[in-house]
Protein backbone atom coordinates (compact mmCIF):
# COMPACT_ATOMS: atom_id res chain seq x y z
CA UNK A 1 0.00 0.00 0.00
CA UNK A 2 3.23 1.99 0.19
CA UNK A 3 1.82 3.80 -3.35
CA UNK A 4 -1.54 5.02 -1.53
CA UNK A 5 -0.05 6.49 1.56
CA UNK A 6 2.43 8.09 -0.54
CA UNK A 7 -0.29 10.08 -2.49
CA UNK A 8 -1.91 10.29 1.12
CA UNK A 9 -5.02 8.57 -0.05
CA UNK A 10 -7.10 7.76 2.98
CA UNK A 11 -7.80 3.86 3.87
CA UNK A 12 -11.36 4.26 2.88
CA UNK A 13 -10.78 5.24 -0.43
CA UNK A 14 -7.83 2.85 -1.30
CA UNK A 15 -10.40 0.38 -3.16
CA UNK A 16 -11.72 3.58 -5.01
CA UNK A 17 -8.42 4.05 -6.52
CA UNK A 18 -8.88 0.48 -8.52
CA UNK A 19 -12.48 1.08 -9.08
CA UNK A 20 -14.60 2.84 -11.97
CA UNK A 21 -16.78 2.37 -14.55
CA UNK A 22 -15.37 0.65 -18.14
CA UNK A 23 -16.88 0.24 -21.44
CA UNK A 24 -16.24 -1.56 -24.74
CA UNK A 25 -16.88 -0.11 -28.17
CA UNK A 26 -15.58 -2.86 -30.92
CA UNK A 27 -15.52 -1.30 -34.84
CA UNK A 28 -15.63 -4.72 -36.83
CA UNK A 29 -16.68 -5.38 -40.39
CA UNK A 30 -19.22 -8.66 -41.92
CA UNK A 31 -17.29 -9.76 -44.74
CA UNK A 32 -18.60 -12.39 -47.12
CA UNK A 33 -17.02 -15.14 -47.39
CA UNK A 34 -17.23 -16.06 -51.27
CA UNK A 35 -16.32 -12.59 -52.75
CA UNK A 36 -13.52 -12.07 -49.68
CA UNK A 37 -14.76 -8.68 -49.26
CA UNK A 38 -16.91 -6.22 -47.31
CA UNK A 39 -20.38 -7.73 -47.45
CA UNK A 40 -22.99 -5.99 -49.59
CA UNK A 41 -26.09 -7.78 -47.15
CA UNK A 42 -27.72 -5.02 -45.41
CA UNK A 43 -27.45 -4.26 -41.47
CA UNK A 44 -29.54 -7.39 -39.68
CA UNK A 45 -33.29 -6.14 -38.94
CA UNK A 46 -33.36 -8.13 -36.53
CA UNK A 47 -30.76 -6.16 -34.60
CA UNK A 48 -33.73 -3.18 -33.80
CA UNK A 49 -33.84 0.45 -35.06
CA UNK A 50 -30.14 1.77 -35.44
CA UNK A 51 -31.61 5.20 -34.17
CA UNK A 52 -32.12 3.66 -30.79
CA UNK A 53 -30.19 0.61 -30.31
CA UNK A 54 -27.70 1.25 -27.89
CA UNK A 55 -25.93 -2.18 -27.94
CA UNK A 56 -25.89 -2.31 -31.75
CA UNK A 57 -24.71 0.29 -34.42
CA UNK A 58 -23.33 0.70 -37.26
CA UNK A 59 -20.53 3.46 -38.74
CA UNK A 60 -18.84 4.12 -41.80
CA UNK A 61 -20.20 1.37 -43.77
CA UNK A 62 -23.02 -0.79 -44.21
CA UNK A 63 -20.60 -3.24 -43.49
CA UNK A 64 -19.00 -2.13 -40.25
CA UNK A 65 -20.97 -3.07 -37.37
CA UNK A 66 -20.03 -1.43 -33.97
CA UNK A 67 -20.98 -3.28 -30.69
CA UNK A 68 -21.24 -1.23 -27.85
CA UNK A 69 -21.29 -2.39 -24.27
CA UNK A 70 -22.96 -1.06 -21.00
CA UNK A 71 -20.84 0.79 -18.79
CA UNK A 72 -19.58 -1.98 -16.03
CA UNK A 73 -17.57 -1.55 -12.82
CA UNK A 74 -14.82 -3.48 -14.08
CA UNK A 75 -12.86 -4.10 -17.27
CA UNK A 76 -13.60 -8.43 -16.96
CA UNK A 77 -16.94 -7.40 -16.37
CA UNK A 78 -16.91 -5.21 -19.82
CA UNK A 79 -15.26 -7.96 -21.57
CA UNK A 80 -17.92 -10.40 -20.74
CA UNK A 81 -20.55 -8.19 -21.73
CA UNK A 82 -18.44 -7.76 -25.33
CA UNK A 83 -18.68 -11.73 -25.24
CA UNK A 84 -22.57 -11.84 -25.01
CA UNK A 85 -23.22 -8.85 -27.95
CA UNK A 86 -20.72 -10.52 -29.97
CA UNK A 87 -22.37 -13.76 -29.30
CA UNK A 88 -25.58 -12.23 -30.84
CA UNK A 89 -24.37 -10.51 -33.00
CA UNK A 90 -22.83 -13.61 -34.81
CA UNK A 91 -26.35 -15.36 -34.63
CA UNK A 92 -28.01 -12.71 -37.00
CA UNK A 93 -25.06 -12.58 -40.05
CA UNK A 94 -26.15 -14.39 -43.54
CA UNK A 95 -25.13 -17.59 -44.98
CA UNK A 96 -22.01 -16.31 -45.90
CA UNK A 97 -20.91 -13.58 -43.84
CA UNK A 98 -18.26 -13.77 -40.58
CA UNK A 99 -17.07 -11.21 -38.65
CA UNK A 100 -12.95 -9.76 -40.13
CA UNK A 101 -11.16 -10.21 -37.01
CA UNK A 102 -8.53 -7.88 -38.28
CA UNK A 103 -8.41 -3.60 -38.18
CA UNK A 104 -7.53 -3.49 -42.02
CA UNK A 105 -9.94 -4.52 -44.57
CA UNK A 106 -9.38 -6.89 -47.00
CA UNK A 107 -8.63 -5.90 -50.43
CA UNK A 108 -11.46 -3.89 -52.14
CA UNK A 109 -11.86 -3.74 -56.09
CA UNK A 110 -13.07 -0.48 -57.85
CA UNK A 111 -16.72 -1.52 -57.81
CA UNK A 112 -16.33 -2.28 -54.32
CA UNK A 113 -15.28 1.16 -53.21
CA UNK A 114 -17.98 2.05 -55.64
CA UNK A 115 -20.28 0.54 -53.45
CA UNK A 116 -18.85 1.85 -50.40
CA UNK A 117 -19.46 5.08 -51.00
CA UNK A 118 -22.66 5.13 -52.74
CA UNK A 119 -24.65 3.11 -49.80
CA UNK A 120 -25.83 4.19 -46.56
CA UNK A 121 -28.65 3.79 -45.27
CA UNK A 122 -28.39 5.75 -42.48
CA UNK A 123 -30.00 9.31 -43.33
CA UNK A 124 -30.01 10.58 -40.09
CA UNK A 125 -25.91 10.52 -40.73
CA UNK A 126 -25.92 11.57 -44.25
CA UNK A 127 -24.53 14.69 -44.69
CA UNK A 128 -21.60 13.87 -41.71
CA UNK A 129 -20.89 10.76 -43.91
CA UNK A 130 -20.55 12.62 -47.23
CA UNK A 131 -18.17 15.45 -45.59
CA UNK A 132 -16.10 12.82 -44.33
CA UNK A 133 -15.96 11.02 -47.50
CA UNK A 134 -15.21 13.95 -49.00
CA UNK A 135 -12.80 15.30 -46.30
CA UNK A 136 -10.53 11.47 -46.08
CA UNK A 137 -11.81 9.74 -48.77
CA UNK A 138 -12.76 5.91 -48.89
CA UNK A 139 -10.27 3.91 -46.78
CA UNK A 140 -9.74 5.87 -44.12
CA UNK A 141 -12.65 5.27 -41.72
CA UNK A 142 -12.88 1.63 -42.86
CA UNK A 143 -10.02 0.91 -40.53
CA UNK A 144 -11.65 -0.84 -37.52
CA UNK A 145 -10.69 -0.74 -34.11
CA UNK A 146 -11.35 -0.67 -30.32
CA UNK A 147 -12.58 2.07 -27.76
CA UNK A 148 -12.31 1.63 -24.34
CA UNK A 149 -14.10 3.87 -21.60
CA UNK A 150 -13.07 5.02 -18.23
CA UNK A 151 -14.61 7.24 -15.54
CA UNK A 152 -13.24 6.82 -12.06
CA UNK A 153 -15.55 6.40 -8.78
CA UNK A 154 -16.66 10.06 -7.27
CA UNK A 155 -14.64 9.21 -4.04
CA UNK A 156 -11.24 9.57 -6.28
CA UNK A 157 -12.54 12.93 -7.77
CA UNK A 158 -13.63 14.08 -4.25
CA UNK A 159 -10.49 13.12 -3.35
CA UNK A 160 -8.63 14.49 -6.18
CA UNK A 161 -10.40 17.92 -5.25
CA UNK A 162 -9.27 17.62 -1.60
CA UNK A 163 -5.62 17.61 -2.77
CA UNK A 164 -6.04 20.37 -5.30
CA UNK A 165 -8.02 22.48 -3.03
CA UNK A 166 -10.83 22.74 -5.48
CA UNK A 167 -13.85 23.75 -4.45
CA UNK A 168 -15.69 23.18 -7.49
CA UNK A 169 -17.09 19.68 -8.70
CA UNK A 170 -16.71 20.11 -12.07
CA UNK A 171 -13.34 22.01 -12.36
CA UNK A 172 -12.27 18.91 -10.32
CA UNK A 173 -13.52 15.86 -12.61
CA UNK A 174 -12.42 18.24 -15.95
CA UNK A 175 -8.77 18.39 -14.74
CA UNK A 176 -8.58 15.09 -13.09
CA UNK A 177 -9.80 13.73 -16.40
CA UNK A 178 -7.52 15.91 -18.58
CA UNK A 179 -4.69 14.17 -16.14
CA UNK A 180 -5.45 10.59 -17.07
CA UNK A 181 -5.97 11.35 -20.73
CA UNK A 182 -2.31 13.57 -20.93
CA UNK A 183 -0.90 10.25 -19.46
CA UNK A 184 -1.97 7.89 -21.63
CA UNK A 185 -1.62 9.74 -24.75
CA UNK A 186 1.71 9.94 -23.70
CA UNK A 187 2.50 6.36 -23.07
CA UNK A 188 0.47 5.87 -26.54
CA UNK A 189 3.44 4.57 -28.16
CA UNK A 190 3.84 1.51 -25.84
CA UNK A 191 0.70 0.44 -26.25
CA UNK A 192 0.90 0.62 -29.93
CA UNK A 193 4.37 -1.50 -29.11
CA UNK A 194 2.51 -4.08 -27.27
CA UNK A 195 -0.66 -4.48 -29.22
CA UNK A 196 -0.28 -2.79 -32.59
CA UNK A 197 -2.10 -5.53 -34.57
CA UNK A 198 -2.41 -3.66 -38.36
CA UNK A 199 0.72 -4.55 -39.91
CA UNK A 200 0.11 -4.40 -43.90
CA UNK A 201 -2.50 -2.73 -46.05
CA UNK A 202 -4.22 -4.58 -48.79
CA UNK A 203 -5.22 -1.48 -50.19
CA UNK A 204 -3.86 1.74 -51.30
CA UNK A 205 -5.88 3.77 -48.67
CA UNK A 206 -5.89 7.47 -49.51
CA UNK A 207 -3.36 8.68 -46.79
CA UNK A 208 -1.13 5.94 -46.98
CA UNK A 209 2.62 6.22 -48.70
CA UNK A 210 3.13 4.82 -52.44
CA UNK A 211 5.51 2.90 -51.00
CA UNK A 212 4.00 0.92 -48.53
CA UNK A 213 4.70 -2.75 -50.23
CA UNK A 214 8.37 -1.55 -49.28
CA UNK A 215 7.52 -0.33 -45.90
CA UNK A 216 5.61 -3.11 -44.25
CA UNK A 217 4.72 -5.56 -42.12
CA UNK A 218 4.68 -2.39 -39.93
CA UNK A 219 3.12 -3.16 -36.29
CA UNK A 220 0.40 -0.53 -37.41
CA UNK A 221 -0.69 1.38 -40.22
CA UNK A 222 -3.73 2.45 -38.21
CA UNK A 223 -1.61 4.15 -34.71
CA UNK A 224 0.31 5.89 -37.24
CA UNK A 225 0.54 9.50 -38.25
CA UNK A 226 -0.99 7.82 -41.68
CA UNK A 227 -3.54 5.67 -39.91
CA UNK A 228 -6.88 6.92 -38.48
CA UNK A 229 -6.00 10.58 -37.63
CA UNK A 230 -6.89 14.09 -38.56
CA UNK A 231 -5.40 15.96 -41.68
CA UNK A 232 -1.52 16.63 -40.55
CA UNK A 233 -2.63 20.63 -40.60
CA UNK A 234 -5.03 19.78 -37.78
CA UNK A 235 -3.14 20.42 -34.31
CA UNK A 236 -4.97 19.45 -31.14
CA UNK A 237 -2.80 18.80 -27.92
CA UNK A 238 -3.30 17.88 -25.08
CA UNK A 239 -0.71 20.32 -23.02
CA UNK A 240 -3.81 22.38 -20.84
CA UNK A 241 -7.44 21.35 -20.73
CA UNK A 242 -9.28 24.66 -21.94
CA UNK A 243 -6.60 25.36 -25.12
CA UNK A 244 -7.78 21.79 -25.83
CA UNK A 245 -11.07 22.21 -25.54
CA UNK A 246 -10.81 25.32 -27.57
CA UNK A 247 -8.47 23.89 -30.34
CA UNK A 248 -11.65 21.74 -31.61
CA UNK A 249 -14.03 24.85 -30.92
CA UNK A 250 -12.38 26.46 -33.45
CA UNK A 251 -11.75 23.48 -35.96
CA UNK A 252 -15.43 23.36 -35.63
CA UNK A 253 -15.78 27.04 -36.20
CA UNK A 254 -13.80 27.18 -38.96
CA UNK A 255 -15.55 24.54 -40.52
CA UNK A 256 -12.70 21.77 -40.64
CA UNK A 257 -14.55 19.72 -38.28
CA UNK A 258 -17.90 18.66 -38.49
CA UNK A 259 -18.91 18.62 -34.81
CA UNK A 260 -16.60 17.77 -31.98
CA UNK A 261 -16.78 13.76 -32.97
CA UNK A 262 -14.64 14.36 -35.81
CA UNK A 263 -11.13 14.96 -33.15
CA UNK A 264 -9.61 11.62 -33.43
CA UNK A 265 -7.14 11.96 -31.26
CA UNK A 266 -5.99 9.21 -28.97
CA UNK A 267 -7.94 9.95 -25.95
CA UNK A 268 -11.29 12.48 -26.38
CA UNK A 269 -13.04 13.32 -23.08
CA UNK A 270 -16.85 12.67 -23.58
CA UNK A 271 -20.54 14.25 -22.46
CA UNK A 272 -23.46 15.35 -23.96
CA UNK A 273 -23.91 18.19 -25.52
CA UNK A 274 -21.73 20.45 -26.69
CA UNK A 275 -18.18 20.95 -25.54
CA UNK A 276 -19.78 24.45 -23.61
CA UNK A 277 -21.84 21.39 -21.65
CA UNK A 278 -18.84 19.70 -21.04
CA UNK A 279 -16.68 22.38 -19.43
CA UNK A 280 -19.92 23.83 -18.03
CA UNK A 281 -21.25 20.40 -16.79
CA UNK A 282 -18.14 18.17 -16.89
CA UNK A 283 -16.92 15.52 -18.72
CA UNK A 284 -18.95 12.00 -18.44
CA UNK A 285 -16.27 9.79 -19.26
CA UNK A 286 -12.92 9.05 -20.87
CA UNK A 287 -12.45 7.15 -24.34
CA UNK A 288 -8.99 5.67 -25.25
CA UNK A 289 -8.81 4.97 -28.93
CA UNK A 290 -5.96 3.64 -29.63
CA UNK A 291 -6.53 -0.41 -29.98
CA UNK A 292 -6.51 -2.14 -33.35
CA UNK A 293 -8.70 -5.41 -33.02
CA UNK A 294 -6.72 -8.49 -31.69
CA UNK A 295 -7.32 -11.37 -34.17
CA UNK A 296 -5.75 -13.47 -31.07
CA UNK A 297 -8.89 -12.73 -28.87
CA UNK A 298 -12.22 -14.79 -29.35
CA UNK A 299 -13.70 -10.78 -29.25
CA UNK A 300 -11.27 -8.82 -30.39
CA UNK A 301 -9.62 -7.60 -27.13
CA UNK A 302 -7.48 -9.20 -24.59
CA UNK A 303 -8.19 -9.20 -20.83
CA UNK A 304 -4.44 -8.39 -21.04
CA UNK A 305 -4.66 -5.51 -23.10
CA UNK A 306 -7.61 -3.77 -20.91
CA UNK A 307 -5.78 -4.73 -17.59
CA UNK A 308 -2.40 -2.68 -18.78
CA UNK A 309 -4.57 0.00 -19.69
CA UNK A 310 -6.29 0.00 -16.79
CA UNK A 311 -2.88 0.14 -15.13
CA UNK A 312 -1.78 3.43 -17.35
CA UNK A 313 -4.71 4.95 -16.16
CA UNK A 314 -4.23 3.58 -11.79
CA UNK A 315 -0.81 5.51 -12.37
CA UNK A 316 -1.80 8.56 -14.38
CA UNK A 317 -4.08 9.33 -10.68
CA UNK A 318 -1.14 8.30 -8.23
CA UNK A 319 1.74 9.55 -10.13
CA UNK A 320 0.92 12.42 -12.67
CA UNK A 321 3.73 13.91 -15.11
CA UNK A 322 4.22 17.35 -15.83
CA UNK A 323 3.99 16.76 -19.62
CA UNK A 324 4.75 19.55 -21.13
CA UNK A 325 4.08 20.57 -24.85
CA UNK A 326 7.38 19.31 -25.96
CA UNK A 327 6.98 16.13 -24.15
CA UNK A 328 3.58 15.17 -25.63
CA UNK A 329 5.05 16.21 -29.11
CA UNK A 330 7.77 13.69 -28.35
CA UNK A 331 5.48 11.15 -27.50
CA UNK A 332 3.66 11.31 -30.49
CA UNK A 333 6.73 11.38 -32.58
CA UNK A 334 7.48 7.98 -30.88
CA UNK A 335 4.27 7.07 -31.65
CA UNK A 336 4.51 6.73 -34.84
CA UNK A 337 8.21 5.50 -35.37
CA UNK A 338 7.25 2.50 -33.35
CA UNK A 339 4.05 2.14 -35.54
CA UNK A 340 6.17 2.06 -38.36
CA UNK A 341 8.90 -0.15 -37.06
CA UNK A 342 8.68 -4.12 -38.38
CA UNK A 343 7.04 -6.12 -35.70
CA UNK A 344 9.97 -7.91 -34.49
CA UNK A 345 12.36 -4.66 -34.00
CA UNK A 346 12.95 -3.60 -30.62
CA UNK A 347 11.80 -0.27 -28.71
CA UNK A 348 14.15 2.59 -29.61
CA UNK A 349 16.43 3.20 -26.73
CA UNK A 350 15.00 6.17 -25.46
CA UNK A 351 12.05 5.00 -25.19
CA UNK A 352 13.12 0.97 -23.66
CA UNK A 353 14.24 2.99 -20.54
CA UNK A 354 11.02 4.78 -20.21
CA UNK A 355 9.12 1.93 -20.47
CA UNK A 356 11.29 -0.17 -17.59
CA UNK A 357 10.53 3.04 -15.72
CA UNK A 358 6.99 3.12 -16.23
CA UNK A 359 6.87 -0.83 -15.49
CA UNK A 360 8.99 -0.72 -12.30
CA UNK A 361 6.01 2.09 -10.99
CA UNK A 362 3.01 -0.09 -12.28
CA UNK A 363 4.67 -3.20 -10.54
CA UNK A 364 4.36 -1.16 -7.12
CA UNK A 365 0.58 -1.19 -8.31
CA UNK A 366 -0.09 -4.08 -8.84
CA UNK A 367 1.33 -5.01 -5.23
CA UNK A 368 -1.03 -2.88 -3.60
CA UNK A 369 -4.03 -3.89 -5.65
CA UNK A 370 -7.21 -5.53 -3.96
CA UNK A 371 -6.53 -9.72 -4.08
CA UNK A 372 -9.57 -9.84 -6.77
CA UNK A 373 -7.53 -7.86 -9.56
CA UNK A 374 -4.03 -9.08 -9.09
CA UNK A 375 -3.79 -11.95 -11.34
CA UNK A 376 -4.78 -9.92 -14.00
CA UNK A 377 -2.91 -7.11 -13.65
CA UNK A 378 0.43 -9.28 -13.12
CA UNK A 379 -0.07 -11.35 -16.09
CA UNK A 380 -0.64 -7.83 -18.32
CA UNK A 381 2.57 -6.46 -16.13
CA UNK A 382 4.56 -9.53 -16.98
CA UNK A 383 3.32 -9.33 -20.52
CA UNK A 384 4.94 -6.13 -21.05
CA UNK A 385 8.24 -6.79 -19.17
CA UNK A 386 8.41 -9.50 -21.08
CA UNK A 387 7.58 -7.98 -24.87
CA UNK A 388 9.62 -4.77 -23.80
CA UNK A 389 12.39 -7.36 -23.41
CA UNK A 390 11.52 -9.64 -26.56
CA UNK A 391 9.54 -7.69 -29.69
CA UNK A 392 8.80 -11.26 -30.84
CA UNK A 393 6.39 -11.42 -28.04
CA UNK A 394 3.93 -8.80 -29.14
CA UNK A 395 0.62 -9.02 -30.84
CA UNK A 396 2.06 -7.43 -34.17
CA UNK A 397 5.11 -9.88 -34.23
CA UNK A 398 2.86 -12.55 -33.83
CA UNK A 399 0.39 -12.16 -36.17
CA UNK A 400 3.22 -10.74 -38.56
CA UNK A 401 4.16 -14.52 -38.96
CA UNK A 402 0.81 -15.19 -40.97
CA UNK A 403 1.50 -12.67 -43.62
CA UNK A 404 1.64 -14.42 -47.06
CA UNK A 405 2.44 -12.31 -50.21
CA UNK A 406 1.60 -9.00 -48.87
CA UNK A 407 -1.60 -9.75 -47.38
CA UNK A 408 -2.96 -11.37 -44.52
CA UNK A 409 -6.28 -12.04 -46.64
CA UNK A 410 -6.06 -16.44 -45.73
CA UNK A 411 -5.39 -16.06 -42.82
CA UNK A 412 -8.40 -13.36 -41.72
CA UNK A 413 -10.60 -15.57 -43.74
CA UNK A 414 -9.61 -18.62 -41.13
CA UNK A 415 -9.53 -16.91 -37.79
CA UNK A 416 -12.92 -15.67 -38.95
CA UNK A 417 -14.24 -18.65 -39.41
CA UNK A 418 -12.88 -20.48 -36.89
CA UNK A 419 -14.08 -17.50 -34.91
CA UNK A 420 -17.45 -18.28 -36.08
CA UNK A 421 -17.48 -21.68 -35.48
CA UNK A 422 -16.75 -21.48 -31.89
CA UNK A 423 -19.80 -19.51 -30.99
CA UNK A 424 -22.05 -21.53 -32.93
CA UNK A 425 -20.81 -24.82 -31.39
CA UNK A 426 -21.30 -23.31 -28.04
CA UNK A 427 -24.64 -23.72 -26.04
CA UNK A 428 -26.06 -20.64 -24.26
CA UNK A 429 -24.77 -22.17 -20.90
CA UNK A 430 -21.27 -21.57 -22.15
CA UNK A 431 -21.73 -17.42 -23.58
CA UNK A 432 -24.19 -16.95 -21.05
CA UNK A 433 -23.35 -18.63 -17.56
CA UNK A 434 -23.93 -15.81 -15.27
CA UNK A 435 -27.44 -15.21 -16.55
CA UNK A 436 -30.36 -17.49 -14.86
CA UNK A 437 -31.28 -20.67 -17.64
CA UNK A 438 -34.94 -19.27 -17.29
CA UNK A 439 -33.86 -15.66 -18.10
CA UNK A 440 -31.13 -15.80 -21.09
CA UNK A 441 -34.02 -15.94 -24.14
CA UNK A 442 -35.49 -12.66 -22.62
CA UNK A 443 -31.98 -11.11 -22.07
CA UNK A 444 -31.16 -12.09 -25.39
CA UNK A 445 -34.01 -10.59 -27.03
CA UNK A 446 -33.74 -7.68 -25.24
CA UNK A 447 -30.37 -6.57 -26.46
CA UNK A 448 -31.11 -7.18 -29.90
CA UNK A 449 -34.36 -5.15 -29.73
CA UNK A 450 -32.45 -2.53 -28.56
CA UNK A 451 -34.05 -2.22 -24.65
CA UNK A 452 -32.09 -0.82 -21.91
CA UNK A 453 -31.42 -4.01 -19.72
CA UNK A 454 -30.40 -2.98 -16.67
CA UNK A 455 -29.50 -5.76 -14.51
CA UNK A 456 -29.87 -9.64 -13.14
CA UNK A 457 -31.41 -8.94 -9.47
CA UNK A 458 -30.56 -11.12 -6.84
CA UNK A 459 -34.23 -12.80 -6.46
CA UNK A 460 -34.00 -13.63 -10.45
CA UNK A 461 -35.76 -10.73 -12.72
CA UNK A 462 -34.54 -9.44 -15.72
CA UNK A 463 -34.39 -5.64 -15.03
CA UNK A 464 -35.40 -3.34 -18.15
CA UNK A 465 -35.73 0.06 -18.45
CA UNK A 466 -38.79 1.16 -20.88
CA UNK A 467 -40.38 4.54 -21.56
CA UNK A 468 -38.84 5.45 -19.00
CA UNK A 469 -39.41 3.22 -16.16
CA UNK A 470 -38.10 0.21 -14.51
CA UNK A 471 -39.65 -3.06 -15.47
CA UNK A 472 -38.74 -6.45 -14.01
CA UNK A 473 -38.94 -9.37 -16.13
CA UNK A 474 -39.67 -12.96 -14.90
CA UNK A 475 -39.18 -16.41 -16.72
CA UNK A 476 -39.13 -16.65 -19.84
CA UNK A 477 -41.67 -13.82 -20.63
CA UNK A 478 -42.51 -12.75 -24.37
CA UNK A 479 -40.71 -8.75 -24.61
CA UNK A 480 -42.94 -8.26 -27.83
CA UNK A 481 -45.23 -5.35 -25.54
CA UNK A 482 -42.00 -3.45 -25.08
CA UNK A 483 -40.99 -3.20 -29.05
CA UNK A 484 -43.55 -1.06 -29.67
CA UNK A 485 -45.35 1.96 -28.48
Amino acid sequence: MSNLHNNRIPKHTFDSVYAGRFGIEIEEHRIQVGSKTLSRQPHPKTLGDRRTQPYFQTDFSESQEEVVTAPELSTALARTHLHELQVMLSEELADDEIIWPLSMPPLLTDDDINFLNTHFERPWYQDYRDRLLARYGSFQHIMAGIHVNFSPSEDIIDWYAQQHAITSPVVAKNQLFFQIAQQVAGYRWLLTYLFGAAPVSENPADALPENRHEIQPVRSWRSSDFGFVNRPEILVDYTDFNAHIQQIKQYIANGEFYDKSEFYGPVRLKASGDLDNLVQNGAEYLEFRMFDIDPFSQDGISQTALSFLHLLIIDAILNPTDWQKHKLDGARAINHVVSLQHPNEPLPTSAATYAEELLTRLADIVQSAPVSQQDDFQEALDFAHSAVQDPTLTIGAHLSNYIVDDSLITFGLKRGLEILASRHHNTLADDFPTIPENLRKAYIQAHKNGLNVLTVTKDGSLQIKYDGKIQNINNEQDLAQYLTK
